[in-house]
């Protein structure tokens, strides 16, 4: 529940004059920015849990600060979250969802005014959603809750005291677990992962140590071209977890894709094959560090988002919402069908990286193999290379105020069923100058990868088989089928055999940009 633009947030301040809302108007056509900008602010502010809060704080008063709760469109929201069908994913998974505690984006650079009535609106929010969970209409309660988002960065915290946000921290997590002492409290989202001695992962793990400060789990943001440093993050995370006797406590990345930055070009990559090889190489190689829970930026059709808008390029007059990224999600999940992960011989110093698992009876293998190569020019700004296609985006359709979302589907869909023109607020965060931001101490570790085998295909040999078998293969490839979120199946194209009892498997198709995913049967 982060950047919904009012759904789960407490106090969203926006205004057309913020910086950042440019992110969210990359795709609008110049000539209707303001008028998407004001409807933006509008739509988020109106969506707001508290949509007087602000206001509240800044009078000390907690009634005022309560006043016209939205409960509605965020009961709604989790509600269709909670209540998914586990019989259409492989591992059968019952949805969860972390509680981010806190603004979207924009929302509002300056610290709450008052910590103690923020804090009382958090606990109307626990008692709703993890106590009396049942009564909102949820099949099960909301255990996570997430403290802020990113306070090293001004634009989401103006202060560079971080004492101040310690406070903040410890008032709003004594709080949740006064409502419900078993809930998981944690933070705080930090956007530099890799900061050594840094305030708000070492300071924030010293204060709760010396304080006796609840904190059930760390999380952090990654933006990284390279998968294999995930791993490197995850083991300074681990270590500095370790330093402060916090070694049990869980590690969760709240934010991770391959850039932050985000361009018409920049967003179109993501969406391609190339960057269903990079998550795809990152979720393969958090399975090998301590990383409990991870959450991609973003899985919705906004930007950064894993679904569009596009033409599908085999037929062009239908369209699909389906991407590569969103393929190499859906085949990563087939891992669920293997969970039992084999020892391999791989030390990630190349391009290719593979997860090998079985199942549970020992009659089925999944083969997960990504090849991503680092190309300095997929995280800018500029066109994607030739042979690349410039993906059809969605973009803000700005020719309705919010109040004229009135027609009963857009208010059961973005409204929870109230008429948005009913919905007043209040909620101006006055915003300060910008302070200066604290510096970042460290790099992360330069790996020397080499490419040369990402450009030979691949060749998996797995021991002690004595089983018939059969394999079958999908691929993710640029220009291959996104009419489905299942890829191409190409097991024609692969060569196998079984002499003494290893299994062989060539595949000359897997070339940079590519994900494969070999299920192998066992029939004997």
């Amino acid at each position: 529940m982060h950047d919904c633009f009012g759904i789960g947030d407490i106090d969203n301040g926006f205004n057309v004059t913020h910086s950042n809302i440019d992110q969210l108007m990359i795709n609008v056509p110049s000539d209707q920015q303001l008028k998407a900008k004001q409807f933006i602010a509008d739509y988020a502010n109106k969506r707001t849990i508290f949509p007087y809060a602000a206001v509240g704080m800044r009078n000390n008063d907690l009634t005022q600060a309560l006043k016209g709760a939205n409960y509605q469109i965020t009961d709604d929201a989790i509600r269709r979250i909670m209540n998914n069908n586990v019989n259409v994913n492989p591992g059968k998974l019952q949805r969860q969802m972390m509680f981010r505690i806190g603004r979207t984006l924009d929302g509002g650079y300056e610290p709450p005014e008052n910590f103690d009535i923020y804090a009382s609106l958090v606990s109307k929010l626990v008692e709703r959603y993890s106590l009396n969970y049942k009564a909102t209409g949820l099949p099960r309660k909301v255990t996570y809750w997430e403290i802020w988002n990113e306070p090293d960065l001004i634009f989401f915290w103006n202060n560079n005291t971080p004492q101040v946000f310690y406070e903040f921290y410890s008032k709003i997590a004594k709080a949740i677990k006064a409502v419900d002492p078993i809930a998981k409290v944690g933070g705080a989202a930090v956007a530099f992962a890799y900061n050594l001695d840094g305030a708000y992962i070492d300071g924030l793990l010293g204060y709760c140590k010396t304080t006796e400060t609840p904190i059930d789990f760390l999380s952090w943001h990654y933006y990284h071209s390279e998968p294999q440093s995930i791993m490197d993050v995850g083991y300074h995370i681990q270590k500095t977890l370790n330093k402060y006797g916090y070694n049990d406590i869980e590690s969760h990345c709240t934010e991770w894709n391959s850039t932050a930055i985000g361009t018409v070009n920049s967003l179109t990559k993501l969406q391609s094959a190339q960057n269903a090889a990079f998550l795809t190489s990152v979720l393969i190689c958090m399975q090998y560090s301590k990383i409990d829970k991870a959450y991609y930026y973003r899985g919705d059709g906004a930007s950064f988002g894993l679904f569009n808008d596009q033409f599908n390029p085999q037929s062009w007059p239908n369209k699909n919402f389906c991407t590569y990224a969103a393929q190499g999600f859906n085949l990563f999940t087939r891992m669920f069908e293997t969970p039992y992960i084999l020892t391999q011989d791989n030390n990630f110093d190349t391009g290719l990286t593979t997860l090998v698992g079985e199942n549970e009876v020992g009659n089925k293998i999944n083969i997960l193999a990504a090849n991503f190569e680092i190309d300095t020019n997929f995280i800018d700004t500029n066109l994607p290379p030739n042979g690349y296609s410039l993906y059809q985006q969605y973009y803000l359709d700005s020719n309705r105020t919010t109040n004229q979302l009135n027609d009963d589907w857009s208010k059961a869909h973005w409204f929870g069923g109230v008429d948005p023109s009913t919905i007043l607020y209040d909620n101006e965060v006055r915003q300060k100058k910008l302070m200066l931001q604290l510096p970042v101490i460290g790099t992360l570790p330069t790996r020397n990868i080499s490419y040369d085998q990402s450009h030979t295909g691949l060749t998996v040999n797995i021991t002690n088989i004595a089983e018939n078998y059969k394999i079958t293969a999908y691929l993710i490839k640029e220009g291959g089928r996104l009419d489905r979120m299942t890829p191409e199946n190409v097991t024609a194209s692969v060569n196998s055999s079984l002499i003494n009892n290893v299994l062989s498997i060539t595949d000359l198709g897997v070339t940079p940009s590519t994900v494969t995913l070999y299920t192998i049967d066992f029939t004997g």
